[in-house]
């Protein structure tokens, strides 16, 4: 193939690229699934979807674990009007929720299972997650839960 030949080849290739896969496929400065910080009231559905209700939101982050100074923040926080689904959660439940998850006890001993416990009913919490968005709901996929409080209040 000549050079003219194969330069025009490749841009007639380049220019029938569809617009939105070339979007997704360029850098942005924005992630698709930013990392974010709220404060709110832990609440388990009687089907076992954990939410973070009455939320409050703390903003981005690019820190994934809890900083001393983003926990004196939000233990002054007041709660909000928000509202998250919450997954990614059985490393952040009891030991024993964490093994009554899908398959986990098949392949995790209890006395090795990790899990924090932080994430209970009623708790007010900060938790960290990877925010995803649909046009009626908001998920937080967990990195980071603490608790700030036995009530949620």
């Amino acid at each position: 193939m000549k050079p003219r030949v194969g330069c025009a080849a490749f841009a007639l290739a380049i220019s029938s690229i569809d617009p939105a896969v070339a979007a997704a496929q360029a850098p942005a400065d924005k992630p698709a699934a930013p990392l974010v910080a709220a404060v709110g009231c832990a609440q388990r559905s009687p089907q076992g979807v954990w939410t973070l209700a009455n939320a409050a939101d703390m903003g981005e982050t690019r820190v994934l674990f809890l900083t001393a100074k983003e926990m004196e923040a939000a233990r002054t926080l007041s709660l909000g009007q928000g509202r998250y689904v919450l997954v990614g959660t059985a490393d952040f439940v009891t030991k024993e929720e964490l093994l009554k998850s899908g398959q986990r006890a098949e392949f995790t001993r209890p006395e090795i299972a990790n899990a924090t416990g932080q994430l209970q009913q009623g708790r007010k919490l900060l938790v960290k997650g990877l925010l995803t968005a649909s046009a009626n709901e908001r998920r937080l996929n967990l990195v980071a839960v603490q608790q700030l409080a036995e009530t949620c209040k």
